[in-house]
């Protein structure tokens, strides 16, 4: 309906320009403004609209707008050679006998020139603004079938991240219960309100930094129970990062990356430090831990990295980024870029 009244308004608004640029030429030129005159040009309008809409249902019918454009120019220029002949015939018809104009058809006659170019014109007009709508209904369809496929992948990425959170969460407790059950009672209440935030958490697809690190807050506090003195934990975050949006565990996945594959394998064990720093194009994390990175062994890593770097990318494209590195010898410093979001 909105297409149809688009149309409709272009027909009228085109075809009475011809009425104006037609009427001016005469003006300027000095020509008498005659009954005769005034009514050619009139039925020229008529007829204009009258022929041009034969003509678009006639596309419509033969299927000219799936074409391409190679195959529509001979079409096109051929319709409008035999448009302007029947439109210049049913015009000396209808003025003659209207107007007496007494005017004979001929094959020389420069009208069927300028009947062609008009009607040359107005499918040019018409197939170039069907293409901008085709395209740009393909362009809408195709960004819905991305976001349709973003908002899956990330589903998928977050069904990944929480079985495998719970799984070593569990391993966790499991182990306390044997070296420490008065301990393992307090990490099974810890593990409780951990996996309370990340279920309230989990449904979204961005959260804020302060319930993010509150939840690796109770992680960690699990984690301290099982490694002791073996686990030393540092926060350097300003609470005025607190609103920066994130993608819920994500922070969670790499500090239990850090200990999973530092802390972990060190008979002292370490130190995992949290910090953020503030920059022009967005907010740094970085969290360090103890340890050395091997870039050239990082498989037991580059599965939990890899789902980090697919989530961001999903969520701010090329605005964030993630990096692993060795900060000195004994440290490993892995970095979470996040552009800042307005409300």
């Amino acid at each position: 309906m909105e297409t149809s009244r688009y149309y409709y308004k272009a027909q009228l608004i085109g075809w009475s320009l011809y009425i104006l640029i037609s009427t001016s030429v005469f003006i300027l030129s000095g020509t008498e403004l005659t009954v005769d005159l005034i009514g050619g040009i009139y039925l020229v309008f008529a007829l204009g609209l009258i022929t041009s809409h034969l003509y678009r249902t006639a596309i419509i019918r033969m299927g000219w707008l799936q074409k391409d454009i190679v195959s529509l120019v001979p079409r096109v220029t051929v319709s409008s050679i035999l448009l302007a002949i029947a439109f210049h015939l049913v015009y000396l018809l209808i003025g003659n006998l209207a107007f007496g104009w007494g005017f004979k058809f001929s094959w020389t006659d420069p009208n069927l020139v300028t009947w062609a170019m008009l009607f040359f014109m107005w499918s040019l007009i018409y197939f170039s603004y069907n293409f901008f709508q085709q395209f740009r209904k393909a362009e809408i369809k195709n960004l819905r079938l991305e976001a349709a496929r973003n908002e899956y992948e990330l589903r998928r990425l977050k069904d990944q991240i929480n079985p495998h959170f719970i799984f070593n969460a569990l391993n966790t407790v499991r182990a306390l219960i044997e070296e420490n059950p008065e301990k393992a009672k307090q990490a099974v209440t810890q593990l409780s309100n951990v996996l309370r935030s990340s279920l309230q958490t989990g449904k979204d697809e961005l959260i804020e930094l302060n319930k993010e690190i509150q939840i690796v807050r109770d992680y960690l506090e699990i984690e301290k129970a099982r490694y002791e003195e073996r686990l030393n934990v540092e926060w350097q975050v300003d609470e005025s990062h607190n609103k920066v949006k994130i993608p819920p565990l994500m922070l969670q996945t790499i500090v239990e990356n850090c200990i999973k594959h530092g802390i972990a394998k060190l008979p002292d064990g370490g130190l995992i430090r949290i910090e953020t720093v503030m920059k022009l194009q967005g907010l740094d994390i970085h969290v360090f831990n103890t340890g050395r990175y091997d870039e050239n062994n990082s498989s037991a890593t580059s599965l939990g990295l890899k789902n980090s770097k697919h989530r961001l990318d999903l969520s701010f494209g090329k605005d964030a980024w993630l990096s692993i590195s060795n900060h000195n010898e004994n440290m490993v410093r892995t970095t979470v870029h996040l552009p800042i979001i307005s409300e």
